[in-house]
């Protein structure tokens, strides 16, 4: 995989799962383009220096050289140039790993017993996560997205190359002769060359079941709907030959395919609120979000987009109170990430809808299971 890939479940259950001290996680916004990327590295050595103040009061000097060292190197490696929206760096216990996000975070580094998880989880559900393959008789090529970002999937099992036989090729041709038909012998070798990127592609997906777009002339998807199995969900069929097509390419034309994917899944969404409405297993209530979230009642958390609260916890009283500046003291900036990450915490699920979807619930909207 490319250096933007984000963080895929397995892997973010091995960061929330490690425990010791110093655990470091520096998070900070990007910027895609000049002049304003110039000051991303600047910044991001104010955060390795508000790190390295800090442990030089709690560790021994060799330590905090170690720990300098490590973030150092990493800020060599992070591709300033070529950055996306945001960025997340994770230091300790063996792992060295950066992440570039096509969403923006909070900037802030944390010094913890636990990497700070938190953004990275909250940014990555803001985002569609889906999957292109782009078939060719060939070579099939597969791409991972987040949102309208791409990354060509590099590994044992894609790009995968056809190196069966063909007309007009001299080193592999069809069989010929009495009792041989080429062209059906062609078509089977064409099968039997799909039902191997099928086979690549399921082990690539694995059990996530994100929805996949497939690119390819109609012959080429007509062998493909042959043999595909039915462990994922196709979301387009797209007409057209881009083996050769660059990243930007291939997101622009299928771009109006995922504005429409979003639009039936938001009513989908919507039409499952209604049900839960019904039912009585609803609430509006920020208040009851943060309780049921944590009490692994949520099923779907739906967030109109954009939608952010800040506020104050009275733990007496156990209420939720917003607030119109979230720079108070012992205010949480945005209650709303703290909800979701509860609910996908809980295994719940959350979806995102246009403004003004959520009657009769403003804004943000919890089913509950139970």
């Amino acid at each position: 995989m490319n250096k933007h890939t984000i963080v895929l479940p397995d892997e973010l259950k091995n960061l929330r799962s490690r425990r010791g001290y110093p655990l470091v996680t520096i998070a900070m916004p990007t910027h895609r383009t000049f002049p304003e990327n110039r000051q991303d590295p600047i910044r991001f050595k104010d955060l390795v220096r508000q790190v390295r103040d800090r442990l030089s009061r709690e560790l021994s000097k060799r330590e905090v050289a170690n720990i300098n060292e490590q973030l150092a190197t990493i800020a060599e490696r992070i591709d300033w140039a070529h950055a996306l929206d945001g960025l997340v760096v994770f230091v300790g216990d063996g792992i060295e790993r950066v992440v570039y996000l096509p969403v923006t975070v909070r900037e802030r580094a944390i010094i913890d017993e636990t990497f700070a998880t938190r953004d990275l989880v909250v940014a990555q559900s803001k985002l569609l996560h889906y999957w292109v393959l782009v078939l060719s008789t060939d070579r099939t090529r597969l791409l991972e997205g987040y949102g309208n970002h791409l990354v060509e999937v590099i590994s044992d099992h894609f790009p995968l190359h056809y190196d069966g036989p063909r007309s007009g090729d001299p080193d592999n041709p069809l069989p010929g002769g009495f009792g041989k038909d080429p062209s059906k012998y062609r078509d089977e070798q064409y099968r039997n060359y799909f039902r191997a990127v099928d086979q690549a592609l399921r082990h690539t997906i694995g059990m996530q079941h994100p929805p996949v777009a497939i690119i390819g002339v109609e012959r080429n998807r007509s062998y493909f709907a042959e043999v595909r199995s039915q462990h994922y969900e196709i979301i387009a069929e797209l007409d057209g030959s881009m083996t050769e097509a660059t990243l930007h390419q291939i997101a622009e034309y299928i771009a109006p395919t995922l504005e429409e994917y979003l639009e039936r899944r938001a009513i989908t969404t919507i039409n499952e609120f209604s049900r839960a409405i019904a039912a009585g297993l609803y609430t509006c209530s920020i208040t009851d979000m943060w309780h049921f979230s944590r009490q692994g009642r949520a099923d779907l958390l739906i967030v109109e987009h954009g939608y952010t609260v800040a506020g104050r916890w009275d733990t007496e009283h156990r209420i939720f109170t917003p607030v119109d500046d979230p720079r108070e003291p012992d205010i949480i900036d945005d209650v709303v990430d703290d909800i979701i990450e509860a609910t996908l915490d809980h295994h719940g699920h959350v979806a995102f809808v246009p403004p003004q979807s959520l009657s009769p619930c403003k804004h943000i909207a919890m089913t509950l299971r139970y």
